[in-house]
């Protein structure tokens, strides 16, 4: 009875090893193998797309400030600060000079003119304090501009004119001689004055008003020449303007209180040879001082005063 009982157990256990050994036998190893490889492949490919996503965010992070970097720069050269230069006309003396542009321009005594060493594309704009004349490069895209310092603006795009604006006159004075003149008020820079040739501007500075008339361009422009023309000038005006020529103080003491006014062409007569031709006309006497010389051994500018009784 018990060894029955053993070969039971016996034979069970030999049922199940032999289930087990056909269930083996029903496994497609080759199909097992390629599915196991599948997933070690798809676990791999998983671990390098991480690892390159991160390398690819790494090194984003430069090329993108590289990229905003010549962003900057390609739009900021635009707003790179305009560099100005200077022209000076010393006290006495006329001077010739070339723009940039191609444009020349001469500078009477006592003048400066600002100007940038490179004109933008849309305009040319130079600052004027003092008298010039232009001789404007014709370019019918690019404006010149002369400002002033009264706010009074000319501008042009190639032609011949006159501007007088020093500080201690008190009118701005635009005349042309060749081609047309623009000209912008600084209360009102929507309505223009436009000027033909023969024709001059004329701003008072203290009313804000101006007159618009013809004139004789030569008397306005000679200047440059060397030559002083007074056309029915007032001696008020004369003595102004030979003090600017010859670079020397001058003080007219008008005792009479008259009027007096003179019409004569000057180019290569002294100081002297003027005063005594203005003389002939009127009852004026006049003393000079002459140059002394300073504590830091510059000499001071002569000095005229005349007394017209």
């Amino acid at each position: 009875m018990e060894q029955n009982e053993q070969n039971k157990e016996l034979l069970h256990k030999l049922n199940t090893i032999m289930h087990d050994i056909h269930e083996l036998e029903a496994i497609n190893t080759d199909h097992a193998y390629y599915r196991t490889k599948q997933k070690i492949a798809r676990n791999n490919r998983n671990k390098w797309i991480h690892k390159l996503s991160r390398i690819a965010a790494i090194l984003s992070i430069p090329l993108l400030s590289s990229t905003l970097i010549l962003g900057y720069i390609h739009f900021k050269k635009y707003e790179i600060p305009t560099r100005y230069a200077e022209i000076t006309a010393a006290n006495g003396s006329i001077i010739k000079y070339e723009l940039p542009d191609g444009s020349i321009v001469w500078l009477n005594s006592g003048s400066k003119l600002s100007y940038p060493i490179t004109f933008t594309d849309d305009n040319r704009q130079v600052t004027l304090s003092g008298e010039a004349y232009f001789d404007v490069t014709a370019n019918p895209e690019k404006p010149f501009y002369v400002k002033t310092t009264e706010g009074i603006t000319t501008y042009v795009y190639g032609t011949h004119f006159n501007v007088n604006a020093y500080q201690d006159n008190p009118y701005i004075e635009t005349i042309l001689e060749e081609g047309k003149v623009n000209i912008l008020m600084p209360h009102n820079k929507s309505s223009e004055i436009k000027l033909l040739p023969g024709e001059g501007f004329f701003y008072d500075k203290d009313s804000k008003s101006y007159k618009k008339r013809n004139v004789d361009t030569y008397e306005y422009t000679a200047w440059k020449e060397g030559k002083l023309i007074f056309r029915n000038t007032k001696l008020e005006d004369i003595v102004k303007r030979l003090s600017r020529h010859f670079n020397v103080d001058i003080t007219l003491n008008n005792h009479s209180k008259k009027t007096y006014r003179y019409r004569a062409t000057f180019s290569k007569e002294s100081l002297t040879q003027i005063l005594d031709y203005l003389s002939r006309s009127a009852k004026l006497k006049w003393e000079e001082n002459v140059s002394e010389q300073q504590p830091d051994g510059s000499l001071s500018r002569s000095k005229i005063i005349i007394d017209l009784y």
